[in-house]
């Protein structure tokens, strides 16, 4: 994995989140499985999880990229 890619991975961490699991979580995401470990999520993730989920317009994604940006002034 490029060494830039590990870092902007580790920038989504929380001192008590495991590297392997982000990326576990992240592979799953890909490849359509069921993500049971919400907890391993950072709010990020969540908020890009709901955005995938459904095909958002208007309000709902006005909603979602204004969260996005909130959070990712926050981190």
């Amino acid at each position: 994995m490029p060494p830039g890619l590990l870092d902007d991975i580790d920038a989504q961490l929380s001192h008590k989140m495991s590297r392997s699991n982000w990326i576990r979580g992240a592979c799953d995401l890909k490849l359509g499985k069921d993500v049971t470990e919400v907890a391993d999520l950072t709010d990020i993730q969540l908020v890009n999880v709901l955005r995938n989920r459904c095909n958002y317009e208007g309000p709902g994604e006005a909603i979602l990229k204004s969260l996005l940006e909130i959070l990712s002034k926050s981190s």
